[in-house]
């Protein structure tokens, strides 16, 4: 899995709270953000989706939590969906999909970005899908996205 977390490698360091704590974030979210910011979504294996729009933050976002839970010495994964999508085929193929998602498993947090942004055949769905049902009990996710709930 070469997507495994250098936090001075693959999150941005520049990335903060204090960046995406906007004027403008209406108070019920910002209620929100700062719930998500004591990362207890992490010790109650809570999972998340951040739905929205191109631009509006996602992606900071998620990269923020990641870099605050490795601060607090937690194990991240952080990967966008189509290249995991293709590590999981790939592994398919080597038959390592069980070593796969075995180590999937074992991370506190794991950050999945770009959901929807490309669409997939029916055996990478299946297999993201596997995945994905077999990680909600073993820690948390974060997923973002462009789509909205009906889609």
């Amino acid at each position: 899995m070469n997507s495994d977390i250098d936090p001075a490698v693959k999150l941005s360091s520049k990335a903060t709270f204090d960046d995406y704590m906007d004027s403008q974030l209406e108070t019920k979210l910002k209620k929100q953000i700062k719930e998500l910011k004591t990362l207890r979504f992490i010790e109650q294996k809570e999972n998340f989706i951040l739905i929205g729009n191109p631009g509006v933050g996602k992606t900071h976002l998620a990269t923020v939590l990641g870099m605050e839970a490795c601060l607090s010495g937690k194990s991240v994964l952080f990967t966008n969906i189509p290249n995991l999508v293709i590590e999981l085929k790939e592994s398919m193929s080597a038959n390592q999909l069980n070593f796969y998602k075995r180590r999937f498993g074992k991370y506190d947090l794991v950050i999945l970005d770009e959901l929807g942004y490309v669409s997939f055949d029916q055996v990478g769905s299946e297999i993201l899908v596997n995945l994905l049902s077999n990680r909600t009990t073993s820690g948390s996710m974060i997923i973002t996205t462009n789509l909205s709930f009906d889609r």
